[in-house]
């Protein structure tokens, strides 16, 4: 029993589950799992059952990018603004209406405004939920506090893309979208009445003057000047560039050219996730001891191979080993770039910092699902991970001279 309790104990030390951060945690977890019940067979969905082609899906995710990054700044600048919790409300209201469009209306129209509203809530959450923590646990605790958060949301993922299949083949495509809305309304409710803001001593303003406007501004586009951020930039875009070509297509291309069934491609997504997960246990301690610059780069650079070797798969536990392996290696991926940005930006407008570096590289990169589209009908798919393979390669090398310029000074 005392080694029970001692085990517990460290468990809890490692998690860094601050108090100020649980009921985060736990809205995290349940929209997460209503997130990935539908958004993972979203694809499958507009173009299997309602006979969108591969190229127009392709600009449906170039609208959701171009409407993510439009929304990326103004939602980190609103966050140092008026507080945490109003964006992440936000957040979750832009993934509810998602939902609340799929079950009336399938014409196209309707379907790109889902994708809209889609990068509307990814934009809204991305910047809140990092500078929450960053406010409340202090710089030795974040790399842990990070990871907690990313360890137990994979946790969800896992379960939700692993069932997700399951569920639409079983029952059909608007059962698994109506147990979605339920979770991702109580994640809302809970949100609402519990969430706590992060901003010690409520310090938001209600109207905030031009001056500091423009302070904050500045505060944020200052990272253009740091060579640093810059190599994390760019390393960014070169791998959101990478992923955003193959990525809209990986379950298209599982079904209906490796000729996977539906539960199977659930499947072999949650092992993805699973991989992610299991990553996700050393993260924060790596990248505490070792720097999120060479975890970075070294996730970025698995990207590669993995995508060659996911095009050469010829059965599912082939296909599903290969996304588990590069699933360990992304385990170090949402930590490393939460942990860096605020190691070289001062905490002054830390949200719009992470809106700046979003925007930029999400701006850069809003073509890719579009080439990614194009580059499946005029040549292959297989020239779709090809691709990706290629970018990715490129973007972690200013990750690793980073590293390596950071090693030598020491």
């Amino acid at each position: 029993m005392n080694l029970l309790h001692k085990a517990v104990g460290k468990t809890i030390d490692y998690l860094a589950l601050e108090r100020s951060l649980r009921v985060l945690l736990l809205t995290s977890l349940i929209m997460n799992l209503g997130n990935n019940l539908w958004v993972p067979l979203l694809g499958l969905y507009v173009t299997n059952n309602l006979g969108i082609s591969t190229l127009l899906y392709g600009v449906m995710n170039t609208v959701q990018g171009l409407a993510s990054s439009l929304s990326m700044l103004p939602s980190g600048f609103l966050s140092d603004l008026f507080g945490r919790k109003r964006i992440i409300i936000l957040s979750y209201i832009s993934s509810i209406l998602c939902l609340a469009i799929l079950f009336f209306a399938n014409d196209l129209p309707f379907l790109f405004l889902v994708m809209i509203f889609r990068g509307l809530s990814m934009a809204f959450m991305e910047p809140s939920k990092s500078a929450y923590v960053i406010d409340l646990v202090s710089d030795d605790k974040r790399g842990r506090s990070f990871a907690s958060l990313a360890l137990l949301q994979s946790l969800s993922t896992v379960i939700a893309t692993s069932i997700a299949g399951t569920i639409a083949s079983v029952f059909g495509f608007h059962w698994l979208f109506t147990t979605s809305l339920i979770l991702e309304s109580i994640s809302l409710a809970i949100t609402v009445f519990y969430l706590k803001e992060s901003l010690r001593g409520g310090n938001v303003q209600a109207e905030p003057s031009k001056e500091t406007l423009s302070i904050q501004f500045k505060n944020g586009l200052a990272i253009l000047r740091s060579p640093p951020l810059l190599a994390i930039l760019f390393g960014i875009v070169f791998h959101q560039m990478g992923i955003g070509i193959e990525n809209p297509y990986l379950t298209i291309y599982a079904r209906n050219l490796l000729m996977f069934t539906l539960p199977t491609v659930s499947l072999m997504l949650g092992l993805e996730q699973l991989g992610i997960l299991v990553g996700h246990l050393p993260s924060g301690r790596i990248v505490d001891k070792y720097g999120g610059e060479i975890s970075f780069a070294l996730h970025i650079l698995a990207t590669s191979p993995t995508m060659i070797l996911f095009t050469l798969a010829g059965d599912p536990l082939l296909a599903s080993s290969t996304l588990f392996l590069w699933g360990l290696t992304f385990g170090l991926d949402n930590v490393s770039r939460q942990k860096l940005i605020p190691k070289y930006r001062s905490r002054s407008g830390v949200a719009t910092a992470f809106g700046v570096v979003s925007l930029i590289a999400g701006t850069i990169s809003l073509v890719s699902p579009t080439i990614g589209g194009w580059l499946w009908t005029d040549f292959s798919p297989q020239t779709v991970f090809y691709a990706s393979a290629a970018i990715n390669a490129l973007g972690s090398l200013p990750l690793f001279i980073l590293w390596f310029h950071n090693r030598d000074e020491k």
